[in-house]
């Protein structure tokens, strides 16, 4: 089943590729995939910045909610079975590639440049993101409602897709390892 997921990842990868040429230029440059400015550090900053906002949302999701945080986690827990590793490359690297280059690189970028704005294309592209998710709680919705505008954040603060990539990457492969290490309780 990953092996599948994987290769449906490719295909939305690639063809944001491709679209992205006929979009007003390179797709480097439709898909803000060049380097952040400044310093390598706002990879470092973007990080503790997303932690800091995890460790909230976990205190409160923890607190209020822990039967629909438990629930998440065993459904995915059975998505990724015994072939942890391979989750880990399809989470950790092919999900944050393809999401990013659709939804935030694609998407909130075509949609920043028409009336909406970056704040409403960021919304309306985290709308749609968020949709992907739907199989989790409202809790887990919440949650990744929260993590795509700060994402969308993310990409108006530094101009790169390579720091929400990152970042997404970093997230994802967390939630896996972690899962692996000290799985949800029954």
């Amino acid at each position: 089943m990953l092996a599948t997921v994987a290769l449906w990842q490719a295909i939305p990868s690639i063809l944001t590729i491709i679209a992205s040429m006929f979009y007003r230029g390179r797709p480097l440059d439709v898909l803000a995939l060049h380097a952040p400015a400044g310093r390598r550090s706002v990879y470092l900053k973007a990080l503790l910045l997303l932690a800091a906002m995890q460790i909230m949302v976990g205190a409160i999701q923890y607190t209020f909610f822990p039967q629909e945080v438990h629930a998440d986690q065993r459904q995915l827990v059975r998505l990724f079975g015994d072939q942890w590793l391979l989750a880990l490359l399809v989470a950790g690297i092919g999900a944050p590639l393809w999401e990013e280059l659709l939804f935030r690189g694609f998407l909130l970028s075509a949609l920043a440049q028409t009336r909406l704005g970056f704040a409403g294309g960021a919304l309306v592209s985290t709308v749609v993101w968020t949709a992907l998710h739907a199989g989790y709680s409202l809790v887990g919705i919440a949650e990744v409602f929260l993590i795509g505008l700060f994402l969308s954040w993310l990409l108006w603060r530094t101009g790169s897709l390579r720091v929400p990539i990152f970042c997404h990457a970093l997230y994802n492969s967390f939630v896996v390892v972690a899962l692996q290490l000290v799985p949800p309780p029954q």
